[in-house]
């Protein structure tokens, strides 16, 4: 018995079996724990990185938003300030330039056309402020109020809608004079050739719209009735008006009521881009039905173009120089470039008198030693045409522009 056990004790390979087994328990446990570390990182540094994303992505949001309410703001208070210095300008052309014995002695001098330049002291850079006091002779670094700050800037621009035909007068409770006024000018504002293209091209919806055809939908568009217009010698109302508005990819309804803004015009049957393009800072919606030619810019000179066409003596009409459009613009702008030589057009009765004979306004308005210069100034071939004084005067008027 004491041999066998000691035999068995002393067994190598029964050693090596136990201690295998007592090292694999270790060895698994190790592993397992290297494992769940790896996971757990892995996991912590996902969370962190998305928390670390959100909050950087909240503070730029944040960021963001706090910078357009601050440049809403400034943009606000700077147009803000743009208007009011306007009214102040507005206030002293009413008061001091629009007063009958100062225009007496500088002519029509609107301070509106300076605006740009002066509003640049209060809302440009501080080059261009130390340049407009320079020009005046002012030093403006030690003055306080002028300029808005860094990265910031405003302009403004001041125009008259004097100038500017008024589509409203051909509108509203059916006031046929008014309407044929409407319609002769934009008739005869339409009739160049050089705005053949815009006739001869289909417009949004395939359709094809004469010069007539577009001066009779606008007038139509702002009149009550539903009766189409018809200008004289025809009588109004002799047939329904059938624009098809509710039958385009966008359907909607004639205003059949004055125009809100000119912008409305687009919506017109015939009013296609290049129409808007070519004629639409010639026309407006506010204002009398007079044409203030004091306040026709000199790049409107085919509205005068189209008054001269319009107000002729019917005798008259074949004349040359309304058949020629070349002879024709030449003859407005000159008339225009004489009446800013001049200081602006004084009365109605110059004005047809310039169009009945420009030749000799031109000499009359130029001294003794610039007659031959003068002279030239005028196109080869353009010769005045006799208006009705009538017709003249029921549509436009000479007198302060009116912003």
């Amino acid at each position: 018995m004491t041999m066998s056990s000691e035999k068995h004790i002393a067994s190598p390979s029964l050693l090596r079996r136990v201690w295998r087994r007592l090292q694999r328990p270790v060895i698994v446990r190790k592993r397992r724990q290297a494992g769940i570390a790896l996971i757990v990182v892995t996991v912590t540094l996902a969370v962190l990185g998305a928390v670390v994303g959100d909050f950087s992505f909240n503070a730029r949001v944040d960021l963001e938003a706090a910078a357009n309410a601050r440049d809403t703001l400034r943009a606000e208070y700077l147009a803000r300030s743009g208007m009011q210095l306007s009214r102040l300008l507005i206030k002293v052309q009413q008061s001091v330039l629009d007063q009958p014995q100062v225009r007496k002695f500088i002519g029509d001098v609107q301070i509106g056309d300076f605006a740009p330049y002066l509003m640049k002291a209060f809302g440009g850079a501080a080059d261009e402020r130390e340049g407009l006091g320079a020009l005046l002779g002012i030093d403006t670094s030690a003055m306080k109020g002028l300029g808005v700050g860094k990265n910031a800037s405003f302009d403004v621009e001041m125009t008259s809608d004097d100038g500017r035909l008024n589509l409203n007068c051909g509108g509203g409770i059916n006031d046929v004079p008014h309407q044929q006024q409407t319609y002769a000018i934009l008739s005869s504002l339409f009739w160049p050739p050089r705005y053949n293209r815009i006739f001869e091209t289909a417009d949004a919806d395939g359709q094809y719209n004469t010069r007539d055809d577009v001066a009779r939908a606008i007038v139509d568009w702002a009149d009550l009735d539903e009766n189409r217009f018809e200008p004289p010698p025809a009588t109004s109302g002799s047939g329904a008006e059938d624009y098809r508005y509710d039958a385009r990819k966008d359907p909607y309804k004639a205003h059949n009521m004055f125009y809100d803004t000119i912008e409305e015009l687009n919506l017109v049957r015939g009013v296609s881009d290049e129409l808007w393009g070519s004629f639409g800072e010639m026309m407006t919606v506010y204002g009398g039905c007079k044409i203030n030619l004091a306040a026709v810019r000199p790049e409107n000179w085919p509205l005068v173009a189209a008054i001269i066409r319009a107000t002729v003596k019917d005798d008259h009409k074949n004349d040359q120089v309304l058949m020629d459009d070349v002879l024709l613009a030449g003859l407005a702008q000159q008339i225009l470039s004489l009446a800013q030589l001049t200081g602006g057009f004084q009365s109605v009765d110059q004005f047809v008198s310039l169009i009945s004979d420009p030749a000799s306004a031109l000499k009359s308005a130029t001294s003794a030693d610039d007659k031959n210069s003068s002279t030239q100034a005028l196109p080869s071939g353009v010769v005045g045409v006799p208006l009705d004084k009538g017709k003249v005067n029921n549509v436009v008027t000479v007198g302060p522009r009116r912003i």
